[in-house]
């Protein structure tokens, strides 16, 4: 019986040690497993957001599609764009921040924001030096805005006028210029894109220079807002030529703009960009880029100062 029960202790514990072992032996093989799978590689910017969950997107909220005028919310073209590329990048909320054009690149530079998106022209090397802008989304043009009672179809009808502009947008620069050559009257820095263009429905200025996707927004999906006015139609682009649209990071956040841009690509190409201006309203032919776009020199930002 002693032999019995010695023998019987003895394979117990010899079953015991190979189970042990095999145990032991699985669980390092799950740690090493883990340990060895491929980590997705992302900036560190992109890290961040992903932590926090929300990325914080400025925009002034000019009458533009930045802003459900109902609701308040980060809505319209540029909205649906960077909401969707947030999406796909793992960040699940976009948040907007309103903030005043001309202070959108201070609040981007002291943390304010993450990002800006409000229809910023991307070729302007004085903001580059600020900031980093991501390859083009989309292209516009500018539109002179008068009353439709008015009997002045271009820039070149405002001799002796007053033309109104928002301080910060490239359209300063163009109607100042106009001054300086006599083209018209006076620039006047007539304040937001609502506050302008309620001077010029009142004749405080007799036109208004601004983006043209801002007055098919107006006229496509808010008319009373644009009562009483008309499009120049013999307004051209001379100052200032069409202008490429970009989004805008801090610099330290450059590798996070090029995250943005890879998804920026895929969009293009699936037709994304283009169903978003067909959704609000917008003739797409005038600003997506189509398959011959020359990306060194539509779509790629010529301006930014590092690579």
């Amino acid at each position: 019986m002693k032999k019995i029960s010695r023998l019987f202790v003895l394979c117990a514990a010899l079953a015991g040690m190979t189970l042990s072992g095999c145990s032991k032996k699985a669980q390092t093989s799950g740690t090493s497993a883990a340990e060895n799978e491929p980590q997705e590689k992302v900036s560190k910017k992109l890290a961040q957001l992903r932590k926090k969950g929300v990325m914080i997107v400025g925009s002034s909220g000019d009458v533009y599609a930045y802003i459900d005028q109902k609701t308040g919310a980060f809505s319209g073209v540029d909205a649906d764009i960077v909401i969707e590329a947030a999406r796909r990048l793992g960040i699940p909320k976009v948040e907007m921040a309103l903030i005043p054009f001309s202070e959108l690149i201070l609040n981007c530079n002291n943390g304010t924001i993450d990002l800006i998106a409000d229809g910023m022209y991307n070729s302007n090397p004085d903001r580059a030096k600020k900031v980093y802008f991501s390859d083009s989304i989309y292209w516009q043009g500018g539109a002179l805005l008068v009353q439709e009672s008015s009997p002045y179809e271009s820039q070149y009808d405002l001799k002796g006028c007053k033309v109104g502009y928002t301080p910060g947008t490239v359209w300063q620069g163009g109607v100042e210029t106009w001054a300086k050559k006599g083209i018209i009257g006076e620039a006047v820095a007539s304040g937001h894109q609502t506050d302008s263009i309620v001077a010029l429905q009142f004749g405080k200025i007799d036109g208004f220079l601004t983006d043209s996707t801002v007055i098919e927004d107006l006229m496509a999906n808010a008319p009373d807002q644009v009562k009483g006015l008309r499009l120049a139609k013999g307004y051209v682009d001379d100052e200032i030529p069409p202008g490429h649209i970009s989004c805008a990071a801090n610099h330290e956040d450059a590798d996070f703009i090029k995250e943005l841009n890879a998804v920026f690509a895929d969009l293009r190409a699936e037709g994304f960009i283009e169903k978003v201006f067909i959704k609000y309203g917008f003739d797409p032919a005038l600003h997506c880029y189509g398959a011959d776009a020359d990306y060194e020199k539509d779509i790629k930002c010529p301006v930014n100062v590092i690579d």
